[in-house]
């Protein structure tokens, strides 16, 4: 039986996040081209962003509004709506822009989006801002959290890199060698060295303080 989308034209987008390593544009590609292949669409071209949602000016979803605006698709495909914008307000001027363009616009997370009903409209609306209202939640939660951890001392950010010979560093500092002759000889970054750096003059005062010790007895014994 032939499929009562077979012909159309569609175009495929695919977004990832740059604050967040575990996504992959390689991951959405394959559900997408597998949905066209199986609905008979015929894909115009495939448009790739690494970028926040929150910015509408992406190369690749430039690019793809522009052949929006030319009709060189009948449809956009996407993964999941906030692929295509975060942003309730730049969400609802991207769907006004598609319905004068004549272009569809479907995800596979709540299907076809009917951009011409004022219920459709308000249909994605209300999901993306739900979706927005999770991510600010979501965000104040985090900044809380960490300004807690903070509180009580917790070491924030990475964690730290237990292979550093402190004591290496050190003796190397008393020797007169600089961060960066350290860095280049022990094959470590400059920024790790200097992260370490109270742990290292840590270690340097209780020998600066012992040599002193030890020149102020010289000193008393050569009067005695």
């Amino acid at each position: 039986m032939t499929s009562p989308h077979a012909g159309m034209t569609v175009a495929l987008y695919v977004r990832v996040s740059t604050q967040d390593g575990r996504q992959d544009e390689t991951l959405q590609l394959p559900r997408l081209r597998e949905i066209a292949a199986a609905r008979g669409y015929q894909v115009y071209r495939e448009y790739t962003d690494e970028a926040s949602g929150r910015d509408a000016n992406r190369p690749g979803f430039q690019d793809l509004m522009a052949d929006a605006r030319l009709h060189k698709f009948d449809r956009i495909l996407a993964v999941k709506l906030d692929r295509i914008m975060r942003s309730v307000v730049n969400l609802d001027t991207v769907l006004q822009q598609l319905d004068v363009y004549g272009v569809a616009l479907e995800c596979l997370d709540i299907g076809l989006i009917d951009t011409r009903s004022p219920n459709g409209r308000l249909q994605v609306q209300l999901i993306g801002a739900i979706a927005e209202w999770e991510r600010e939640t979501i965000s104040v939660r985090t900044r809380e959290g960490m300004a807690a951890r903070k509180a009580r001392g917790q070491h924030m950010g990475r964690k730290r890199r237990a292979d550093i010979p402190l004591q290496t560093v050190a003796a190397l500092r008393d020797s007169g060698e600089s961060w960066v002759q350290i860095a280049r000889e022990l094959h470590i970054a400059k920024s790790t060295l200097m992260d370490r750096r109270e742990e290292v003059m840590a270690i340097q005062r209780p020998r600066t303080e012992r040599g002193t010790d030890q020149v102020l007895r010289t000193e008393k014994e050569g009067l005695i």
